[in-house]
């Protein structure tokens, strides 16, 4: 085996929707709620996930209801799917817990009605044999799907090409808390900051958000391809 710092492994796992009332079920099959990797601004890593398919008008019943999710907004909508905000509540014993005490990165994550499917990087063998004993030993419920070696630096970053006025506009408003719940400023606190209208700053941070997700999904795919 070569040397921890330079090979990892990948884990793919599948993983109930535990803390689901049956009365937010989600029927339609071809409904996906994706994750997006976003970068931690104040502490904790907030998810972010993109909707989409019919059921997506029925998610906010099934947000609500995840045991996992404390509190959420959509913050942004069309086409491609709904963007939504989370605020992820990680509890000593559940899944997210035991892949962060084991320095995993979750690399991919996506739910439907049938459950969540995972990939998780680990930087060493011995990490990724921790993680799996930490889930049997606190009753977890994990179907491992596929376990390999896999490099970092092998893997497709996104496509985060913004324009100076829309990465300004979204670093400012990360800044200023305006993805915070509550939310700790307004557009037109920052519009007057960067001297344009609301109407602009608002269509400036969709531009924005739409290329990231749009990037991030992209990158997904890509992943898809090659595996």
């Amino acid at each position: 085996m070569t040397d921890d710092h330079d090979t990892g492994y990948e884990v793919e796992l599948g993983h109930p929707l535990v803390g689901v009332s049956p009365d937010a079920t989600l029927e339609d099959p071809q409904f996906e709620l994706t994750f997006v990797g976003g970068v931690p601004v104040s502490g904790e890593p907030v998810p972010y996930f993109v909707a989409r398919g019919r059921d997506r008008e029925r998610l906010d019943d099934f947000l609500d209801d995840h045991a996992n999710i404390e509190r959420f907004e959509p913050v942004s909508d069309g086409p491609e799917g709904r963007l939504y905000r989370c605020e992820w509540a990680t509890r000593d014993g559940d899944i997210i817990s035991a892949i962060r005490e084991c320095d995993g990165i979750v690399r991919r994550m996506v739910g439907t009605r049938y459950g969540w499917s995972l990939s998780v990087y680990f930087p060493s063998n011995e990490l990724t044999t921790r993680f799996h004993d930490a889930c049997l030993s606190r009753d977890i419920d994990i179907d491992v799907r596929r376990v390999e070696p896999a490099r970092l630096d092998d893997r497709h970053p996104p496509d985060i090409a913004l324009s100076e006025k829309q990465l300004t506009a979204l670093r400012l408003a990360f800044e200023r808390g305006y993805f915070e719940t509550p939310k700790e400023t307004g557009l037109d606190n920052i519009a007057s900051q960067l001297d344009i209208t609301e109407q602009a700053l608002s269509q400036r941070l969709r531009r924005a958000l739409r290329h990231l997700v749009g990037s991030a999904i992209d990158d997904l795919e890509r992943d898809s391809r090659s595996e």
